[in-house]
């Protein structure tokens, strides 16, 4: 995460908590780490559910992805979870990292809902169906285009790339510039290309072990291949 932030020439990295194996402590030195950089970290939670939002809030994150958000209710009930009452219902905590353990609390509950980034994951025909109405949500950032559970809720598991799930992308980025909210993808380098022609905000590169691997394989092949060339 430290170098990631630092190093990379990234804008933003993902700290995932739904696929990923962090867990809320991991999540904070991951934080801790990244948040002096250059590229913002964003946590995508396991689940649409605000003890967990609270928590992590609490613990200073500043920008949230929401997974399988299929309505404007549920869209409703994310946002809900990153505002102090009577805007939504986080629970309120004095002495945390968020508020510099309390040195800023008062600038911090005045300015928070402002600060966080509330993004939200579209990853099924419904959500796609229901994108105006989800960005119509006060406090929605931007929409993120899911194309692996897009794919595997439309019958194509594993395949992004059949023409439907294809056409349905194409659909949802249409659908989120006419609302005039963010929009987002992940995807590998032509997908993120063809993505960013249609209008797409930002894009995730690839995840930290798909970049590793592919180095590896990549720099493994050239080397077995030169390795052949030796005189023996």
């Amino acid at each position: 995460a430290e170098f990631l932030s630092h190093a990379s020439g990234l804008d933003w990295i993902l700290i995932d908590m739904e696929h990923g194996p962090s867990e809320l402590n991991d999540v904070l030195l991951q934080l801790m780490a990244a948040q002096t950089g250059k590229a913002e970290p964003m946590v995508r939670i396991p689940w649409n559910e605000p003890v967990l939002v609270k928590r992590l809030l609490d613990i200073g994150c500043q920008s949230l992805l929401f997974p399988m958000v299929n309505t404007a209710a549920e869209a409703k009930a994310a946002v809900a979870a990153t505002r102090y009452p009577p805007q939504g219902i986080r629970g309120v905590m004095t002495t945390a990292r968020m508020s510099n353990y309390g040195a800023s609390l008062e600038t911090y509950y005045k300015e928070a809902g402002d600060q966080i980034c509330c993004i939200v994951q579209i990853e099924t025909p419904e959500a796609v169906d229901n994108i105006e109405e989800i960005a119509a949500v006060e406090g929605v950032d931007g929409l993120f285009v899911g194309p692996a559970d897009l794919a595997a809720t439309m019958g194509h598991l594993g395949n992004s790339q059949h023409p439907e799930v294809r056409a349905k992308i194409e659909d949802a980025f249409k659908r989120i510039k006419a609302t005039g909210k963010a929009s987002g993808f992940i995807s590998y380098e032509e997908d993120n290309k063809w993505v960013l022609k249609m209008g797409c905000n930002f894009c995730a590169l690839g995840t930290d072990l798909s970049m590793l691997t592919g180095a590896v394989r990549s720099k493994t092949a050239e080397f077995h291949e030169f390795c052949k060339t030796l005189d023996k």
